[in-house]
């Protein structure tokens, strides 16, 4: 049996070592390549928020500060062209086992996540679940548009901590990035400095009446250390739910037929060649509604009103690096009033943010950094912490939501392990 085992196994190796070396040779004249990426990013920190009619008071937590795991790589077509792929998943809140204070869960699809074609001349096409041109090409996570990690300095400087200020619905400023479901994006080569794209969504469901498809543009140019961009983004049939703010659930947006809601933005910033880094960014948003008034004794027959509501917002930012392992960042933004609001005053709706922040490199793939951050909502605002956010209200479940009011404030130290 042992010299049988021993036969079968030489045999086996003989035939499968020309089969492997074929593979090999295959995949080496198809320049196929393949990239394991990530990082973990874990903060220690007090948080709080005060001030609505259902405070968070002060607490210790550990939180996740956008944690990922992804795995990319091209396979090559020609001298210009090559097909490329990525699968990226959120190691969101692996500090609670993976679920976020909502009750949900990350997937390994969660993050920008895609199979397209690149070419040097004609640009990049991809289809799948990525982030839009309104965040990719001209977002504020790192230099003008992405998401990097802390590993470069972006509009957002405190990007992927609780310090955070922009890239959410619920955020101060950038309010229209998003990342798009069942998408397609194209993004152009650069020329002379200039870069375009565009996203667009597509709402298969069309669960509530209406196609919600979702599209965005945008463009950037960059010359030495300067650069400056503009983006608009628009969604369909979406808009304010104005029951919502009446009920004390605070300023948000969902399906509404026959209301558009949609943003555009212009960022700059600059590279100083003393390693200061400054930017500076715009945002208006528009937001539709339509809101229904039933019959009463001083209003015989019920109506419908539909209109818009217009809100603008701005931050800007500094960061200063010392040598190659320190840097000291800071950030101020504020969202202005709520032109047009059908509940309460347009100055309850607004809302300010600072944010500071020190970080050291130990090398390129570990840093440790120390942060403190302060909202400060209106009465009917509620902007909320970047990536961690609080809820004072239904914690755990899917309808969790910060009281409207409630004015978060974190003071954090973190760690953050790239690969």
């Amino acid at each position: 049996m042992k010299a049988m085992l021993l036969a079968g196994a030489s045999v086996f190796s003989c035939i499968c070592a020309p089969a492997f070396a074929d593979v090999s040779q295959a995949m080496k004249d198809l320049d196929i390549q393949t990239t394991i990426y990530g990082f973990l990013n874990g903060q220690v920190e007090s948080v709080q928020a005060e001030g609505g009619v259902t405070p968070y008071s002060s607490r210790g937590r550990v939180s996740d500060g956008n944690s990922r795991l992804g795995f990319s790589g091209s396979i090559g077509i020609n001298q210009y062209a090559r097909g490329i792929w990525q699968l990226e998943g959120g190691l969101n809140n692996f500090e609670n086992g993976g679920v976020n204070d909502q009750g949900s869960s990350a997937t390994l699809e969660s993050r920008n996540t895609f199979v397209g074609i690149d070419d040097t001349r004609f640009g990049r096409f991809i289809a799948g679940n990525n982030d839009s041109a309104y965040r990719s090409l001209v977002g504020s996570g790192g230099e003008l548009g992405g998401n990097l990690g802390l590993t470069a300095h972006g509009l957002d400087v405190l990007n992927n901590t609780s310090a955070q200020m922009t890239g959410n619905a619920n955020s101060i400023f950038s309010r229209g990035e998003a990342r798009y479901k069942n998408s397609v994006h194209y993004t152009t080569p650069v020329w002379a400095g200039f870069q375009a794209a565009a996203s667009y969504g597509f709402d298969e469901n069309e669960s509530s009446g209406g196609n919600r498809g979702r599209y965005s543009l945008a463009a950037k140019y960059g010359i030495g250390g300067f650069e400056i961009g503009a983006g608009y983004d628009r969604q369909a049939n979406t808009g304010v739910l104005t029951d919502n703010l009446s009920a004390g659930y605070g300023f948000q947006t969902g399906a509404v037929n026959n209301a558009d809601t949609y943003f555009y933005k212009v960022v700059a910033s600059y590279k100083f060649p003393t390693k200061t880094y400054v930017g500076v960014g715009y945002e208006v948003a528009n937001y539709g509604y339509s809101q229904f008034t039933p019959a009463s004794g001083t209003n015989l027959y019920p109506s419908t009103t539909v209109g818009k509501m217009k809100q603008n917002g701005w931050m800007i930012s500094a960061a200063q690096d010392i040598g190659e392992n320190i840097s000291f960042m800071a950030g101020y933004a504020k969202l202005g009033k709520l032109d047009d609001a059908t509940f309460a005053n347009p100055e309850d709706y607004e809302a300010t943010q600072w944010s500071v922040g020190a970080m050291y490199k130990f090398n390129d793939y570990l840093s440790t950094y120390v942060y403190y951050t302060d909202i400060n909502n209106k009465s009917q605002q509620s902007v909320n912490l970047g990536q961690a956010p609080i809820y004072s209200n239904n914690s755990g479940t899917s309808s969790a939501f910060l009281a409207p009011g409630d004015s978060p404030r974190a003071f954090g130290i973190g760690l953050i392990a790239h690969f």
